[in-house]
């Protein structure tokens, strides 16, 4: 007798709440043993790759690609042995979510619950089959993507494996945006310039509202570069409508934009759907700035000191230390001589912290996180330039854990190296304070009676008025300046 178990969106963290399912790495029917990575799901911050509990052979995929599920809800089933579909459906119509995310929604060993309940609405996907006739990419493109070494060893994902196969592509010529650079089956299609669809209803094949339906003339011996083909496959434009200027003739990437325009009425565009990071970053950035009474204080700081002592460090005793290290060291400098500043406002009170725990503004594809450099008082600038540096990889790779970006007491948001003279930024809730910084640029300075050139870097500091004076803010500022033009006082 089979046992039926439960794959569940498990639960990373206290705050989180749901995820994005962005990609399966398993197909119906695969074997899979416990430890094994399933499916890649977003969260407000990070992508981590759900793990089986149990071993079996996947038998059903519920939550697809690109759904947003709550924790505990159910993304597929597994099998201990053959079973039938009335049973797997039966199991999926009496499952019950666990919206605390226990480790039983993770992966339950029971069979199917015997009270139905409010029902997950099962969304079957099976995997594409192999194209029946001609492939998917023009001929000239295929011919180049099917060429190559042995791919069998290349990193990639059960079904971008079996999709390249279907329409000979050699893996060794996609390129692989997937996590641990992993080919994800996102990347086939964009090499091979198609989308598998990942239910009928959605393979229906109907244009997006506004554009053109595509005429039934057969195309594809319209000599075209494979980007235009692509381009007018996924606008829906024939490349019979089309009038060619490129070189010897061929349909052009700007021939089927101009193509779309025509036929609309409107410029070519992309819809991007908005990503788990997104949306978090604009519903927080929106609640701050609609709660908090921001205000903002701004100071010009000279930093020829400053850089002076990090080339000595860096060259003669052959550190790696940037100046926003400097600048991290300086705020917790700072906000130990001014500890006003390290508060969060609650309704009831004014939380004051005794360690300084420094959240760090890192761009990251989609958006933007904060990791916490923790405790920073105690740390030696070398020892801020390591976990900085760490911390920022691991932030770029998706591979923080949930107490690394929470918690902070204080932000820094720094936009120097792109040559910005000034900013202001939003607080990170339920921070008081954050503090913008800007390039360090050459200018014009008076030092007693005469004018010198000297490295200036404007700081900005935006603060919670209902927690932070003006008085206090201004006062940090000039603790922070002080630090930052004499940078051997925040080493003793």
């Amino acid at each position: 007798m089979s046992t039926l178990h439960a794959l569940t969106v498990p639960k990373w963290g206290m705050s989180m709440e749901e995820g994005e399912i962005t990609e399966w790495r398993v197909a119906v029917g695969d074997k899979i043993a416990v430890g094994d990575e399933l499916v890649d799901i977003e969260t407000s911050k990070i992508v981590n790759a759900a793990e089986s509990p149990v071993a079996g052979t996947l038998v059903r995929i519920v939550g697809q690609v690109g759904q947003t599920l709550k924790v505990g809800m159910l993304m597929g089933v597994v099998a201990t042995a053959d079973t039938d579909e009335a049973a797997i459906d039966a199991f999926i119509a009496g499952f019950v979510p666990d919206a605390a995310g226990s480790a039983r929604a993770q992966g339950s060993s029971t069979q199917a619950p015997g009270t139905p309940a409010a029902a997950v609405a099962p969304a079957r996907v099976e995997q594409p089959a192999p194209a029946a006739a001609t492939p998917a990419v023009p001929t000239a493109a295929a011919s180049a993507l099917s060429e190559g070494p042995d791919d069998s060893t290349v990193n990639a994902s059960p079904v971008a494996r079996r999709i390249a196969k279907a329409h000979n592509i050699n893996l060794h010529n996609v390129t692989p945006t997937g996590r641990n650079g992993r080919v994800s089956k996102r990347d086939v299609e964009q090499a091979g310039g198609f989308r598998i669809q990942a239910s009928p209803a959605a393979s229906a094949g109907t244009a997006p509202a506004g554009q053109p339906q595509r005429s039934t003339a057969d195309d594809s011996h319209i000599p075209s570069t494979p980007v235009a083909r692509r381009l007018a496959r996924g606008l829906n434009i024939n490349l019979n409508d089309v009038t060619p200027t490129g070189r010897r003739g061929r349909v052009s990437k700007e021939d089927v934009e101009r193509a779309a325009v025509t036929a609309t009425g409107v410029a070519y565009y992309r819809e991007e759907k908005l990503s788990g990071m997104r949306k978090t970053i604009a519903a927080r950035l929106s609640e701050s700035k609609q709660t908090i009474p921001h205000y903002r204080v701004s100071v010009d700081i000279e930093i020829d000191s400053l850089l002076q002592q990090r080339a000595y460090m860096n060259g003669t005793l052959g550190h790696k230390i940037s100046v926003n290290d400097f600048v991290i060291k300086a705020c917790a400098s700072a906000l130990e001589r001014v500890p006003e500043v390290n508060v969060q406002y609650t309704q009831d009170c004014i939380r004051q912290f005794d360690q300084v725990d420094i959240s760090m503004a890192v761009a990251v594809k989609g958006g933007l996180i904060t990791p916490v450099i923790r405790n920073v008082g105690v740390m030696t600038l070398p020892q801020i330039a390591e976990e900085s540096r760490d911390l920022a990889a691991r932030a770029q790779s998706g591979s923080l854990s949930v107490d690394e970006y929470k918690g902070g007491t204080f932000s820094i948001s720094n936009l120097g190296m792109f040559g910005v003279d000034q900013f202001d930024a939003i607080i990170n809730l339920p921070q008081a304070a954050i503090l913008a910084v800007a390039a360090g640029v050459k200018k014009p300075v008076v030092r007693g009676d005469s004018i010198v050139a000297a490295t200036v870097m404007r700081v900005s500091l935006s603060a919670d008025h209902r927690a932070i004076d003006g008085a206090v803010a201004a006062r940090f500022l000039q603790a922070l300046k002080g630090f930052l033009e004499n940078p051997a006082s925040m080493l003793l």
